[in-house]
């Protein structure tokens, strides 16, 4: 991916990324012969530009816990 602007805002220490992922099953149909999409796991990371460089399981002092999972099982 490239960046929408060619630098990052100069906001200094108030910088925080945010990554996501989503886990899907694709076992619910929708109609013939497409099925739906059904999430069932997703996958939060974030960090501040203050604790980019620590270690991951280090809650950071600015944008608190670093790992987020939310879990639900999927319907059949």
């Amino acid at each position: 991916m490239r960046l929408l602007k060619d630098a990052l805002p100069l906001a200094g220490d108030k910088v925080l990324y945010v990554f996501y992922d989503f886990e899907t099953t694709q076992i619910t149909r929708y109609r013939d012969p497409a099925k739906l999409h059904v999430r069932n796991l997703v996958r939060v990371h974030q960090f501040s530009s203050q604790c980019e460089d620590e270690e991951d399981g280090i809650d950071c002092v600015l944008c608190g816990r670093r790992k987020h999972s939310f879990w639900q099982d999927s319907v059949g």
